[in-house]
């Protein structure tokens, strides 16, 4: 009893010390063991001072616990010079990156999927030699139906892409990732018609059989005679590398550039590249740091030069300037109207070495061949072409040549063109304009630059556009950033606005990564993230509290890892391991807290906290809080898709409900959505809430649809009034206030049609960008005007003034349309469609004049004769219809005779000046000739002479060079020749233009060359007079305006 006694009063006593004790050090930080067990350190918050942080020599203030049992939550670090004092941590509150669940624990709404995947093929319609592709359709690989489309367009080749999917044998069409079952087949197509009775997966032709005969068992001790070499590619001194280059007389404007030791390009063209880019004068590069040394070849820039990053560009004077010599301040860069080009730079060259041409060696640069590129039997491995020591000419004159695998047959030209020698043309291609623009949802891509320049992306362009109203019409401005080299994928204003953050995809060659680039002088400063973000770039977000000095950035890699970076010292400070496997749309800084960062985008809003010593030299941390961003089950969003922020620092997202949440944060930092706000903005839109804006009267304005509707924050946000964009403008994709500002209430609106508003919610608002918004595939020059024409999937067709880049008319069609035609006068043009039918238009008006059906299958190209009496038509299915004009183009009648011979779908067709002969190409670049007058083959050795009105066909003789020219994978795409017949311009796969002397026969002629696409170029086309060359290519629909700059004299092509 007395022991008892004891116990409990020993029990009792230390009761009352553990309560004093929480009593004495209430409020300090508590830890969490690994045990889950609650601990309480014996040191409170420390004050902070920014004047502390940059003494090297003070020790850290964050206090550090070496204890191994327990994990510790270091302090925040405010990055102010105010003290913020954080609450408690709760147990259990943060989570790691690499959390066993996909969404909030508390979610009461959890979506659940079929994760396993199921394994099918896919046949191309209508072709039964097609041995079929097998895919496992994985839900978590292909997060929607359209994702799955564009990987199967990149395996399986079709006229327009694959569009459609059919299952068989029954043809039913497949519209979701969810509905394809283990073990069918399905077709792909590109129309919406399967072709059922063909035997698909009967091909006898049998598979290449490349596995290696078997030596038996090996010994341990011949282990290392079967032991691989390292890959070259593994070698340091094979990898890529960033460096900065100096002008020699401007030492304050720099550039960086992204340089790859495997292209096929030689030295020379890599300074020429740097000179069309950015405008600098590179005759030679040295070395910046003392005795300067000349860099001669990529070798010596990646082995004698690999620990050197800075070097100087020299012009004329070749040898780098003293330090007194320097002029200041750098005049503008990049592609601005007021730089000097490259035509200026080489025209100085010339003079500097008496205008002897002959002796300038350093510009008569040819195409090295690739190590990679070896014979086999007299065929290249790669199956591309044949370099010219293999071709033969027999008896009969003609040429074998091989293009993908199979050996084509052409006939030269009986007279030798002195063009064709395989030189560089003297012309080139200088980007004039960009039309369009293309608003991704639940991405940010439009802002305004402090110079009030509208500021977005497309492609790989960084668009800068001014509107300019004049009496009668306007003449906009455009200025260009062309850092990039593969398309932009984010793009972000610095709150200072000085500078922007842009996010690329990850090409063949060129790794994703983030640029940071000065807006006014287009010149960049740092080269973020390569090797580190695998795939893209899917958002980028500045810290507001510290004016900009921190950046965050989530890639589209399967776990969407989250980063922080310290831009300034390109240094990453912290990183999740798995933000989420679901889409993330976008990232962002808290504004009033610099260690508080917002995810969103499937099923999830994620708030992280960032954990991090600046004086420390340990990396920090990133933990989701699981308190905060908890939906209820009636407000679970499918997608978060926009966000914006409170004047009193709530959160304040839109989702695809059509809903608009507030999220208001406690005493204890949980951000909880406000059910006092919640019943007015619930089903605030009938389609997603596409974006919000906060404009600074505190008006919050929500886009959703076709309708913009404004908020009274201040008033428990009370709906204020809505206003909806035209119907031809689409929905609704971003809002922005047209000044900094944004108290006039003036805002620009960015629409899914490629469409760019201004104006108010009181006032109609105006078109000031216009453009197509799905896939661009034909291109037509009016004859005797500076305008053209285009068609797209959108059906519309739309004629544009290359002059002042403005929308001329607009018609709309009743199916999508891919093909154009102009005659010869510009009176009318016909435009072919996937329905198999053509309308003809009055060219000036848009009005329309006829509709002639020609068959079923999509028509792919049109082109009317020189003599306006005919038009050709090719079709998916192969053939080629003759229609005869009557009566200035009201009638058409057909020929009874139809062309056939085409085993695949013709892409290109091309007549002869006097219209008695017509040439075309298939999908197999398969090139036939046609006598029109007796509708019939003809033989291509007595057409070898013949004068081509145009050259489209992306194959013959005048085109075995540029396909020599191509790197493995690559394939010409599509073609055009200057109406003077000086040089032509290819298109490929892989998004390069280049331009080349024509004819070009040459085996590896040299070549211009410029990449503004990441996808396959789809339609070429120069003006009548030569002076502009229009492009598009993408799935994202991509129009380019180019002009054609002579590079001795400086001057714009007025042939």
């Amino acid at each position: 009893m007395q022991q008892g006694w004891h116990g409990l009063t020993c029990f009792s006593l230390f009761r009352i010390i553990h309560v004093q004790w929480l009593k004495m050090f209430k409020g300090r930080t508590t830890v969490r063991s690994k045990k889950g067990e609650r601990r309480l350190l014996t040191a409170s918050l420390v004050e902070w001072r920014d004047d502390n942080i940059h003494e090297k020599e003070e020790k850290s203030e964050i206090p550090v616990y070496s204890d191994d049992e327990y994990e510790v939550y270091p302090a925040q670090r405010p990055h102010t010079d105010t003290y913020r004092e954080y609450p408690p941590f709760v147990m259990g509150r943060y989570e790691q990156s690499n959390m066993n669940s996909e969404i909030n624990d508390k979610a009461v709404v959890h979506r659940t999927t079929d994760r396993r995947g199921k394994r099918v093929s896919f046949f191309r319609n209508g072709d039964k030699d097609f041995k079929g592709v097998n895919v496992c359709i994985n839900p978590k690989q292909f997060l929607n139906f359209e994702a799955l489309l564009v990987y199967l367009n990149d395996r399986i080749e079709t006229s327009s892409g694959v569009r459609y999917v059919f299952s068989l044998p029954d043809g039913k069409e497949i519209k979701s990732v969810t509905a394809f079952q283990q073990g069918r087949s399905y077709l792909v197509s590109s129309v919406k018609k399967p072709a059922l009775d063909v035997p698909y997966g009967q091909s006898r032709e049998n598979f290449w059989n490349n596995k290696k005969p078997s030596a038996g068992r090996v010994r341990k001790e011949e282990l290392e005679l079967f032991k691989r070499t390292e890959s070259p590619k593994n070698n340091p001194k094979n990898k890529p590398r960033v460096i900065t280059v100096i002008n020699n007389e401007y030492r304050d404007r720099r550039e960086k550039f992204y340089i790859n030791p495997s292209t096929r390009h030689n030295f020379e063209d890599l300074l020429l590249t740097m000179g069309d880019m950015t405008n600098i004068d590179i005759h030679a590069l040295f070395t910046e740091k003392q005795p300067h040394r000349k860099v001669e070849s990529f070798s010596q820039l990646f082995n004698e030069f690999k620990n050197q990053d800075n070097f100087i560009a020299c012009g004329p004077e070749l040898v780098p300037l003293k330090p007194e010599n320097v002029k200041r301040p750098a005049p503008s860069s990049n592609s601005g109207s007021d730089s000097m080009s490259v035509a200026s730079r080489m025209k100085k060259f010339h003079k500097t070495n008496d205008g002897d041409l002959d002796e300038i060696n350093e510009y008569e640069m040819q195409r090295s061949p690739s190590p990679q590129e070896h014979l086999l039997n007299g065929v290249p491995v790669n199956g591309y072409h044949e370099p010219l020591s293999s071709r033969h000419y027999p008896e009969d004159d003609s040429v074998k040549f091989n293009i993908r695998g199979k050996v084509r047959e052409y006939f030269p030209p009986s007279i030798t063109y002195p063009d064709d020698d395989g030189q560089r043309p003297d012309k080139k291609l200088k980007l004039e304009w960009i039309y369009g623009f293309h608003a991704r949802e639940g991405c940010k891509n439009l802002v305004v630059f402090k110079t009030g320049e509208l500021l977005y992306y497309v492609a790989a362009v960084a668009v800068f556009f001014r509107r300019i109203e004049e009496r009668g019409e306007g003449r906009d401005t455009q200025r260009h950033y062309l850092g990039h080299t593969e398309d932009i994928s984010c793009l972000t204003l610095h709150p200072t606005e000085n500078w922007v953050a842009s996010g690329q995809v990850s090409g063949k060659e060129n790794p994703a990564h983030v640029r940071i680039w000065d807006g006014e002088k287009l010149t960049t400063f740092h080269v973020i993230g390569i090797g580190f973000f695998s795939q893209g770039v899917a958002s980028i977000g500045f810290s507001d509290q510290s004016r900009g000095g921190f950046m965050c950035v989530t890639d589209t890699s399967d776990k969407h890892v989250l980063s922080v970076w310290d831009w300034e010292k390109e240094r990453m400070i912290a990183k999740t391991t798995k933000t989420t496997t679901k889409a993330v749309n976008c990232c962002c800084f808290y504004k009033y807290d610099d260690t508080l960062l917002i995810t969103y985008g499937a099923d999830h809003l994620f708030f992280w906290r960032l954990f991090w010593d600046p004086v420390g030299v340990q990396d920090g941390k990133l933990y989701r809080d699981k308190l905060s961003g908890v939906f209820e089950e009636d407000t679970q969003p499918a997608m978060v898709t926009s966000h914006a922020f409170s004047s009193t620092g709530d959160v304040i997202t839109g989702d695809s409900n059509g809903s608009i949440l507030v999220w208001t944060k406690d005493q204890d930092y949980v951000f909880k959505i406000n059910k006092d706000m919640i019943g007015g903005m619930k089903a605030a839109h009938m389609k997603p809430v596409s974006t919000l804006c906060m404009m600074v009267d505190n008006t919050l304005l929500s886009g959703g649809g076709s309708y913009i509707k404004s908020w009274d924050s201040i008033n428990n946000y009370r709906k204020i009034s809505k206003r909806e964009i035209p119907e031809i403008a689409g929905n609704v994709r971003t809002i922005i206030p047209q000044r900094g500002s944004g108290a006039d209430g003036q805002i620009y609106v960015g629409t899914s049609k490629s469409c760019i508003l201004a104006g108010s919610l009181p006032v109609k608002f105006r078109f000031i960008v216009q453009g197509h918004c799905k896939e661009i595939w034909a291109i037509a020059a009016v004859p005797g005007e500076s305008s053209f024409i285009t068609t797209s999937h959108d059906q519309f067709v739309i004629k544009w003034s290359a002059i002042t880049h403005r929308v001329l008319w607009r018609s709309p069609m009743e199916k999508p349309t891919t093909a154009l035609a102009v005659d010869s006068r510009g009176l009318y043009v016909a435009v072919g469609s996937v329905a198999g039918r053509f309308f003809v238009l009055n060219a000036k008006n848009g009005m329309h004049i006829i509709t002639v059906q020609v068959g079923k299958s999509q028509i792919n190209a049109m082109r009317y004769s020189p003599d306006n009496a005919m038009l050709a038509v090719g079709c998916e299915d192969g053939h080629i219809h003759i229609f005869y004009v009557h009566d200035e183009g009201q009638i058409y009648r057909k020929n009874n005779i139809i062309l056939r011979g085409h085993m695949k779908f013709v892409t290109n067709l091309d007549w002869s000046t006097d219209s008695r002969f017509l040439q075309s190409v298939d999908g197999d670049f398969e090139l036939h000739n046609w006598n029109i007058q007796r509708m019939e083959r003809e033989d291509a050795r007595t057409l070898r002479d013949c004068n081509w009105q145009t050259y489209s066909c992306c194959a013959g003789h005048p085109l075995m060079g540029p396909w020599t020219s191509c790197d493995a994978g690559e394939t010409v795409s599509v073609v055009a020749r200057s109406n003077y017949r000086e040089i032509i311009i290819t298109g490929d796969n892989t998004g390069r233009m280049k331009v080349f002397k024509y004819p070009s026969s040459t085996n590896m002629p040299a070549c211009r060359w410029t990449k503004l696409y990441s996808g396959t170029v789809t339609a070429l086309e120069f003006l009548y007079d030569d002076s502009f060359v229009l492009s598009s290519a993408g799935k994202t629909p991509v129009l380019a305006q180019w002009s054609v700059v002579d590079t001795y004299s400086g001057q714009q092509n007025h042939s």
